[in-house]
């Protein structure tokens, strides 16, 4: 019985340990396996999407079904255009070429990617591919079929992103993120005539975020970024980028480089910085 017992408190503690190893140094941990997740997500796309035909442009290699080469035309247009920028801002330079299947269905995309069918969406970055809805699919959705410009950028923002930081960031600071760049590269600014900034904490938006209004969730996520680079600069943003890729903690790395722990610090330098509140804009889109 005792020899039992002496085993089960070394089990326990064996338990703890790990948990407290798991707590301190989660970062590095889940950036060692995220690339593996990747590949793992990747190879199921690409399964799905086999009978694609391939269109090459050095950088970018495009997926696209038979009837759809006029689509992959433009998109290739549009890489050739906007890619170099966004990889350009992260100073990312993948070695491999990056893959980008355009969906004719918006039930395709969402059927291939596993997004709910309840769930809008005209792309998606998964797998380390970008992937998105045909022009055309845009134009029956009543949509401009030019905001695949948007999306392409906003897409391959997520992927520069997490080229550098390997997953390791909450969810509202990729999407924040990759709103920033559509702001800086293209002039467009998320939001829709929201009567006042809205007011999530830092564990809202980083526990929470599904949760959330949708709208709210993204133009905060939106302005905290935009805040970070206007207040601190694109090399501050860049540094922590890099930490997070080395597997600091996201909190940690946020105190070290900016010297901030919440919303209210980021809001309070932004509106130092910048003078101003929010910029009213005229559409919502949402690109994921």
């Amino acid at each position: 019985m005792r020899s039992n017992r002496k085993w089960w408190n070394i089990g326990l503690l064996l338990v703890l340990a790990g948990v407290m190893l798991l707590v301190r140094y989660k970062g590095i941990l889940y950036t060692g396996v995220h690339p593996v997740m990747t590949y793992v997500e990747s190879r199921r796309i690409s399964d799905g999407t086999e009978d694609y035909k391939q269109l090459e442009d050095g950088r970018f290699v495009i997926h696209y079904k038979a009837g759809d080469r006029e689509a992959a035309n433009r998109v290739k247009a549009i890489a050739a255009a906007w890619g170099s920028k966004v990889l350009d801002y992260f100073g990312y330079q993948p070695s491999d070429p990056i893959d980008i299947i355009i969906f004719s269905r918006e039930d395709d995309l969402k059927g291939v990617l596993r997004i709910p069918h309840g769930q809008s969406a005209t792309g998606a970055y998964a797998g380390g591919m970008i992937n998105l809805l045909s022009p055309d699919s845009l134009l029956g959705m009543n949509q401009d079929p030019d905001s695949v410009i948007n999306v392409f950028v906003h897409e391959l923002a997520h992927l520069a992103m997490d080229g550098i930081c390997r997953g390791n960031y909450p969810l509202w600071f990729t999407e924040g993120s990759a709103l920033y760049m559509e702001y800086a590269l293209l002039d467009y600014e998320w939001g829709s005539g929201l009567p006042e900034e809205p007011d999530y904490t830092m564990e809202d938006l980083t526990y929470r975020f599904h949760a959330l209004d949708d709208q709210k969730a993204y133009r905060q996520s939106f302005l905290l970024v935009k805040g970070l680079v206007e207040k601190y600069g694109k090399d501050s943003y860049m540094e922590f980028l890099h930490r997070l890729g080395s597997g600091q903690d996201f909190k940690r790395a946020l105190g070290d480089v900016f010297g901030i722990q919440s919303v209210a610090d980021i809001r309070n330098r932004r509106s130092v910085a910048s003078g101003k509140g929010l910029v009213p804009c005229m559409d919502i889109r949402h690109s994921g």
